[in-house]
């Protein structure tokens, strides 16, 4: 495989960078130790003898070498299985990291066992959240490539359709050197930064990661419930009396990023020390745990919901 020239529509390596200032988004330090690709490499000896006049110094002439450039890459799924739904995006993220030592172009492909299934949709995670955002997430031309410099790290989206995803279908990342890959030590003669060679490392300058997308119908339903208890021991809402709320939070499947909020109502306090989660006590104080709660408001943060069922959290307020 020998080195694209960018006509397919992606950006050549040693040509535009279109895309590199949201890649540089995601730089991070060098994963490996090594020479950067095209660093020259020279050395002279030196002779030294004694003479009547004293000692002379006799240079010999310089070698010099060019780094090569090791072409590596790997690729991993952000998670092993995702759900998808009528209707939705769906967006599967793959983390992309040069592991060789020079500037080069990935080509990322898509595919899936499934047939008629369109994956001619990339974008990039330019603000490094994770999340696929259609306003700030950089979508690719099919066909483009990814510029990273050594060790840098980037999330790739494969987006599609939810209604496109049967029962269960497999989607497969593909990222490969645009440069060359093959067995490990292929060379491709002055391929590498700075004119020198470009030589394939051992992942063969090629990766490939897959997500198993299983297909949900409905979406996460949220039930609340109230009790009241007065000072009495009636259940009259009268100043004095404990409201206690019980949110249910139905899950029909895997689900992404939970976060539940729920006011304090105006005219009540909240009870200190009175927010569970699924009967668990939960801290008051923000980052000690799932929860959080203020005079104002709850919270509870269940991040990633890894399958289907429920969750109940619970609070009490006390009216005024």
């Amino acid at each position: 495989m020998q080195a694209g020239n960018g006509s397919n529509g992606g950006i050549g390596r040693k040509g535009s960078r279109c895309i590199t200032a949201a890649v540089a988004l995601f730089a991070a330090s060098p994963a490996i130790a090594a020479t950067p690709a095209g660093t020259p490499i020279a050395n002279t000896a030196t002779m030294t003898r004694t003479t009547d006049g004293g000692v002379e110094a006799l240079a010999s002439n310089t070698v010099t070498l060019t780094t090569a450039e090791i072409l590596d890459v790997t690729i991993a799924a952000d998670r092993a299985t995702a759900t998808a739904r009528n209707g939705e995006t769906v967006a599967i993220g793959f983390v992309l990291t040069n592991t060789g030592n020079g500037q080069e172009d990935y080509l990322v492909t898509i595919g899936s066992g499934t047939a008629g299934l369109s994956l001619d949709r990339l974008a990039i995670d330019s603000d490094g959240d994770g999340v696929y955002l259609a306003a700030t997430d950089q979508t690719l031309a099919p066909g483009a490539a990814v510029p990273l410099a050594p060790g840098q790290t980037i999330r790739v989206f494969a987006l599609l359709d939810g209604a496109q995803v049967t029962a269960a279908t497999a989607i497969t990342a593909v990222a490969t050197a645009r440069t060359g890959s093959g067995a490990a030590g292929t060379a491709y003669p002055n391929g590498g930064d700075g004119g020198g060679d470009a030589v394939v490392g051992s992942t063969g300058a090629t990766a490939t990661a897959t997500t198993q997308l299983a297909l949900t119908t409905g979406v996460p339903t949220l039930a609340k419930t109230q009790s009241v208890l007065a000072p009495d021991g009636s259940a009259r809402a009268i100043p004095g009396a404990i409201v206690t709320y019980r949110l249910v939070a139905s899950f029909p499947g895997a689900t992404r990023g939970v976060v539940i909020d729920d006011p304090v109502p105006t005219g009540t306090a909240y009870v200190p020390g009175s927010l569970r989660l699924d009967d668990a006590v939960l801290s008051d104080a923000s980052n000690d745990d799932a929860g959080s709660a203020t005079t104002t408001a709850i919270r509870v943060a269940l991040d990633d919901v890894a399958t289907a069922g429920s969750r109940s959290i619970q609070f009490s307020v006390k009216i005024q």
